[in-house]
């Protein structure tokens, strides 16, 4: 399955600002634009324009070419545990909110809201019994509950 260019790039971004040591917030400021556009665009959410790159590139101290140095994203999570329901589906990152980019988790009535995947798979491992929001069949978002923890599947 071919991964779209964008969710590509973003990951790149990601990993690029990760490896700077800025956290999203410090970046999109360094970058000067919004912290939502931020996270839309490290989700592949968002289709930046060739100035946006180029600010992003400057920002990181990078030149533009560096973000098109493609690393799949298999690799970048191959190796990480995710919740899985009992209906086989798991938390992954895709499920960010698409009206706010942040990860729901935790139990209904202390339900907490992360900016990143990384952070809410985190606050996961802490739980007891993981528990997170995602989209049923009619696109209706509830609160799921894993049976087991496995790797991340592609």
């Amino acid at each position: 399955m071919k991964i779209p260019l964008r969710e590509r790039f973003g990951l790149r971004v990601k990993e690029l600002r990760l490896a700077s040591g800025l956290s999203q917030e410090a970046f999109a400021d360094h970058a000067s634009i919004a912290r939502s556009y931020m996270s839309r665009i490290e989700r592949g959410m968002a289709n930046p324009s060739l100035d946006a790159i180029e600010g992003l590139a400057d920002a990181l101290g990078v030149d533009v070419g560096a973000f098109f140095e493609i690393v799949e994203p298999a690799a970048l999570y191959e190796a990480v545990e995710v919740p899985y329901a009992a209906d086989g589906t798991c938390f992954h990152p895709g499920l960010a909110s698409p009206r706010d980019g942040t990860f729901r988790v935790g139990e209904k009535s202390a339900e907490l809201r992360f900016g990143s995947f990384e952070e809410a798979l985190a606050y996961l491992r802490t739980m007891p019994v993981a528990k997170w929001r995602r989209p049923n069949e009619n696109g209706n978002w509830g609160l799921v509950s894993s049976t087991r923890w496995d790797r991340l599947s592609g």
